[in-house]
């Protein structure tokens, strides 16, 4: 095959002759003896094999004999053979040693030495048959050192400054804080990512500790396992070194791996439990303070729980009937137990019966405080309850909602507790608390005067009889005259009352709502109304005082509404002291301390709607929930609010309707509020794009689109002369001069007088005869008495067109 291989090497065709190569021969002549000897002599080849091993062992004799001195002697004949059987008997004696090694090497047997432990063929080892070196004993030192104080039943709780750091990154809002929030979703990241590469190493170091353990065990396996594994390795070196085999090796060894990973993984040795791990160490003082002999077992005298972690965990001690007991002794004992153990454990000590015992059991933790009592999360105003309530309340009594214990809250509103305050933050629920006492009020036939610049508190009560509301930001005055008006029933009831005419009166409730906004208003008006000399403070908060002071005699109350109650805002009247009773609901710590003082505690703060907290000036506290409309969590915020006030407007009505209601006492009608004039945006020209907002002029009138101005029907204007406007049911363009429009508006008898400033009225009649000029109309208007009488709205004086006409054609036909 190697002539072949040269032949094609070399580009010839011819193979070599076999003759002509070295040793051809030799090597035939061989063979043929080979043959014959294995067919013939007994014993086949291995006959062959033994005579070749003579043969050579006497070859190598005669070398020797040849290299030294020549013997002629008979003797050293018989020396020679001597020394040959010799050679013999050490090769035989060396291939049986090669033999035995292989043969012992395969059967799982120790290479050398004897076997290290008890194990057979078939059976594992259980002990080691070597002499164990003994250890010197250890020192007490080593095994008292108490263990860290930790509870095994409690569960850690973050360091205040990991809260508090913890609740500053969730909340910086500041400069850099989104820089801030990258950087630290990025370590957490980085964190992550090392604790996931540190599971994997933990998951991973069972099974390598579980190997190791196996590879140590190795002299305490069966041989024949042993034996199994070493033919194993050897077929893998034999695989490894073929090229052939070499790929299914590789295989082979990946699958054994992954095999022997999940054997390692499911058979891992079993951790040391507490009791092997801690019972030694307690027993070595323990068996000295209980004077008990060295050769006694522990486990006849302590018993630990395998698991000190667990929540049953007990320590059992068998105590000597010579064991006293004593308050010292036990102290001793579980001091014992404590400082040589981890957790805290608690004794219960018998010495009655056959044997006395002290068996330790986990000091429980510390029960948590029991929740503060609250208020129901909603108090539903139709709810049967509720209404029962209300049916039996007496005729100077409001449920007010249901307390921390969820019994109704009722208060009466007479004697010192005449009117209350309310002292409610934004989102409070004050205007469902205040609905909430409408409905009351109505039912003791109460007349009811609101109060209420911030115009939405109250929108169900308007329309309803013997209810007076002056919500028209705009017209302080009306709010002002609504309140000398109640102070004059209140004098009137008063002098009643005193003269012995009437004793008892209708009840009259005034809503002072947003009362900080309704200071700053009326502050304003009389400011810009006051004279020279007046008084900077506002007067009227002093009738406020007096009907606090003087309405509980005549049933005459004030409910006032602050979002923070504010002397200083008052005309310098001091309005607090005279509320006895507050309700305090979404404050803060200053308002608190503020309007309560710092001696009274404050309750826990919530920002929740309807709950509040009703404070006597007897130091009494309660937390209540207010009852309201129900809550439709499937409609939006407005369309919630529009129901409730669909269904509050018709519950008034009801009210009214069923228990009646009567003008006695009341003296005069209070003062009608003035006529509420639309916004300078909308009587000025109007680009809504909105359905309810355009101008409803003609469209491709341009007269009517530049001139007009919008105007609100279904409102009564009384001028100076005496006019009554119509009114109207829907908005309506008015046109001011030209254009299609105009003809309308003079062809309609309804059209309604437009309110000018004189300079426009002036620009108008430019040109008229008999019309002087602007100037000359203001210093008219100022200087004679028979001049028209203005229309005074917020603080401008308006006229009409044909007032002025009028005025200056009277005038020319007098000259």
């Amino acid at each position: 095959m190697h002539s072949m291989t040269a032949a094609l090497a070399a580009h010839t065709s011819s193979a070599p002759d076999p003759d002509a190569e070295n040793g051809g021969r030799v090597a035939d002549a061989f063979a043929t003896a080979w043959n014959w000897g294995a067919a013939t002599l007994p014993g086949g080849n291995t006959t062959m094999l033994g005579i070749l091993l003579v043969l050579g062992m006497m070859a190598d004799q005669a070398s020797k004999k040849k290299k030294g001195t020549a013997k002629t002697s008979g003797k050293g004949f018989f020396a020679g053979l001597v020394s040959s059987v010799k050679a013999l008997w050490g090769g035989l004696t060396a291939l049986f040693k090669a033999v035995w090694a292989v043969a012992r090497f395969y059967g799982g047997r120790e290479l050398r030495g004897g076997p290290r432990t008890n194990a057979t063929v078939l059976k594992a080892g259980t002990r080691s048959l070597r002499p164990e070196t003994t250890s010197a004993p250890a020192e007490m030192g080593s095994v008292a050192f108490a263990p860290p104080r930790v509870s095994l039943v409690k569960k850690p709780k973050p360091r205040p400054w990991a809260r508090d750091a913890a609740r500053w990154l969730a909340t910086y809002r500041g400069k850099g804080a989104a820089a801030l929030d990258r950087t630290v979703r990025f370590v957490l990241w980085c964190v992550r990512r090392v604790l996931w590469c540190v599971k994997v190493a933990r998951a991973t170091v069972p099974i390598v500790r579980t190997l190791i353990w196996a590879v140590r065990r190795w002299h305490y396996l069966p041989y024949a396992l042993r034996g199994l594994a070493r033919v194993a390795l050897t077929a893998t070196a034999l695989g490894l070194l073929v090229p052939a085999w070499r790929f299914s090796t590789i295989v082979a060894l990946a699958v054994a791996l992954v095999v022997a990973c999940v054997l390692a993984h499911r058979h891992q040795p079993k951790k040391p439990g507490d009791d092997a791990v801690y019972g030694p160490r307690i027993w070595v003082i323990l068996r000295a303070d209980l004077g008990l002999p060295e050769e006694e077992p522990r486990q006849n005298w302590l018993q630990l729980p395998e698991s000190l972690a667990a929540p049953d965990a007990r320590i059992v001690v068998r105590l000597p009937w010579s064991w006293r007991g004593g308050e010292i002794d036990r102290q001793n004992l579980s001091a014992l137990i404590n400082s040589r153990v981890p957790g805290e454990w608690v004794a219960r000590i018998s010495t009655t019966g056959e044997t006395y015992t002290a068996v330790y059991t986990h000091k429980p933790a510390p029960k948590p405080p029991a929740p503060a009592p609250e208020p129901p999360a909603a108090v539903n105003i139709w709810d049967p309850k509720v209404q029962a309530i209300l049916a039996a309340l007496g005729p100077d009594e409001f449920y007010l909602g249901q307390d921390t214990f969820d019994r109704p809250v009722i208060q009466k509103m007479a004697d010192e507790q005449n009117s209350w305050a309310l002292s409610i933050g934004s989102g409070g629920g004050k205007s469902a608390f205040l609905q909430w006492l409408s409905v009351q009020m109505l039912m003791k036939r109460g007349t009811i005067v609101v109060i209420d610049p911030k115009m939405v508190s109250l929108t169900p009560l308007i329309g309803i009889e013997g209810v007076h509301d002056y919500i028209n930001p705009r017209a302080p005055l009306d709010m002002r005259a609504s309140l000398e008006w109640v102070a004059q029933v209140l004098a009137a009831r008063n002098f009643e009352k005193k003269n012995g005419k009437r004793t008892s009166f209708s009840p009259l409730y005034v809503f002072l709502e947003e009362s900080n906004h309704l200071a700053d208003v009326l502050k304003e008006q009389h400011s810009a109304d006051k004279k020279n000399g007046e008084s900077a403070a506002d007067p009227v908060w002093r009738d406020v005082a007096s009907i606090l002071r003087l309405g509980r005699e005549v049933n005459v109350h004030i409910i006032a509404v602050f979002q923070d109650l504010k002397d200083n805002q008052f005309g310098g009247v001091s309005l607090s002291p005279l509320f006895p009773m507050k309700f305090l609901g979404s404050y803060n710590e200053n308002q608190w301390k503020r309007i309560m003082g710092s001696r009274t505690e404050m309750p826990t703060i919530q920002k929740k709607a309807g709950r509040m907290v009703l404070a006597l000036d007897t130091g009494d506290i309660t937390r209540i929930q207010t009852p309201y409309a129900p809550w439709n969590p499937e409609l939006t915020k407005d369309q919630n609010q529009q129901e409730a006030y669909r269904l509050l407007t018709a519950y008034y009505k009801e009210l009214r309707a069923t228990h009646g209601y009567s003008t006695e006492g009341l003296y005069q009608a209070p003062p009608e509020p003035s006529e509420e004039q639309p916004p300078a945006f909308i009587l000025a020209q109007s680009r809504d794009e909105g359905p309810e907002g355009r101008n409803e002029g003609l469209e491709g009138v341009p007269g009517d689109e530049t001139a007009g101005r919008l105007s609100h029907d279904q409102v009564v204007v009384t001028l100076s002369d005496g006019s009554v406007t119509a009114s109207r049911d829907h908005l309506r363009l008015v046109p001011a001069h030209g254009g299609r429009g105009a003809q309308e508006a003079a062809a309609d008898p309804l059209a309604r007088p437009e309110l000018l400033p004189l300079a426009e009225i002036s620009r108008r009649l430019e040109g008229v005869a008999g019309i002087p000029k602007e100037a000359t109309v203001r210093a008219h208007s100022t200087r004679r008495d028979d001049f028209p009488e203005p229309t005074v709205i917020n603080g401008k004086k308006l006229f009409t067109e044909g007032q002025i006409r009028a005025y200056y054609e009277q005038k020319e036909k007098q000259a």
